[in-house]
């Protein structure tokens, strides 16, 4: 079996995660790292995993002059959620030949938050034959893709609706941060204000993505703020203990209206000691389809391995940005 090279740019948690995930796997090789910490940079990628490991492939931070140097396929590109951040990145691998494959929540549907910049993408990677994919859990599978699969069987879809329901506490501490843990409800606040945290990222792009999968015209599309979910009790998080009274998550919610009707409910739970994991999909129509994962798909082992599983899908697919729904459904990678 021929092996996929693939360079791995953003050596953070998601990044390592990646990697360490990437060893175990027989079809694809690591063959270049790239970060600016310099903290990182000159250290063999295999020694900060958390099973640490020799793999001959020392962190970089010139990205340019690595991609000179080494033979490869696809970048696995974990660096930031925000299309304008990672764009000169976006650039910079397109201009090398390779095939990207990144967790950046608003490239998974970039057509209506930033189109002059997905036009850029688009452009670039055209002209260098590459293809751009974001992708992860969610966005990317849980509340676009696999609604839009869900689907199939019927022949009228009236509405849709996600609920994704997860114990955060659960999960990295940058995503427990970044939902607002252990802030007091006027920090939250502030913050999300701000712009200091985000919540989660990518429900309107989970809505564009379905909406363009069959084929609807919204009226309009909007998410709400994220409201913080407040904890009764004393309650232990990977942030610590978090008194009573103060912020333990967050629920964010979307929706999408045609003619005055919700089509399109999509709402996001994230907090400590949720009561029941689940991920849930209900679609009114003919037949309606009730489709509810038990337990819930965990939100990090789920977006290493759909980071992992559509880098052959990517590398197949033709030049441009590619949507989840444009490219041949991912599988479990050897």
């Amino acid at each position: 079996m021929d092996k996929t090279k693939v360079i791995i740019y953003g050596c953070g948690v998601m990044g390592r995660n990646v990697a360490e995930a990437l060893c175990d796997k027989k079809s694809f090789e690591i063959v270049g790292a790239v970060d600016i910490d310099p903290m990182l940079v000159g250290k063999d990628l295999g020694q900060i995993l958390d099973t640490p490991r020799n793999l001959s492939v020392a962190i970089e931070s010139d990205a340019d002059s690595l991609f000179s140097r080494v033979d490869a396929q696809a970048v696995v590109l974990t660096t930031t959620s925000h299309l304008k951040s990672v764009l000169p990145q976006i650039s910079q691998c397109a201009k090398a030949g390779l095939d990207i494959i990144s967790t950046c929540e608003e490239l998974s549907y970039p057509w209506k938050r930033s189109p002059e910049l997905a036009q850029d993408i688009d452009a670039i990677a055209k002209e260098n034959g590459v293809t751009v994919v974001g992708t992860g859990i969610n966005p990317g599978y849980l509340m676009d893709s696999l609604p839009l699969v869900l689907t199939a069987p019927c022949l009228r879809v009236d509405t849709i609706k996600v609920t994704r329901m997860m114990n955060s506490a659960r999960r990295r501490i940058p995503f427990q941060t970044k939902v607002g843990t252990f802030m007091t409800p006027k920090e939250f606040k502030t913050k999300i204000e701000d712009g200091i945290i985000t919540g989660h990222v990518g429900l309107l792009e989970s809505i564009n993505m379905i909406a363009a999968g069959l084929g609807w015209e919204l009226d309009r599309a909007v998410e709400l703020p994220p409201e913080a979910v407040i904890t009764p009790n004393p309650i232990e998080t990977g942030l610590g203990l978090v008194d009573p009274g103060n912020v333990i998550g967050l629920k964010s919610v979307a929706f999408a209206e045609i003619s005055g009707k919700k089509v399109i409910t999509l709402e996001f739970y994230a907090y400590a000691g949720v009561e029941e994991e689940y991920d849930e999909v209900i679609i009114e129509g003919i037949p309606k389809i009730h489709e509810k994962i038990i337990g819930g798909v965990h939100g990090d082992i789920g977006t290493v391995a759909m980071t992992i599983n559509t880098i052959p899908k990517a590398v197949e697919a033709s030049p441009g940005i590619k949507l989840m729904k444009d490219i041949a459904a991912p599988s479990c990678a050897p």
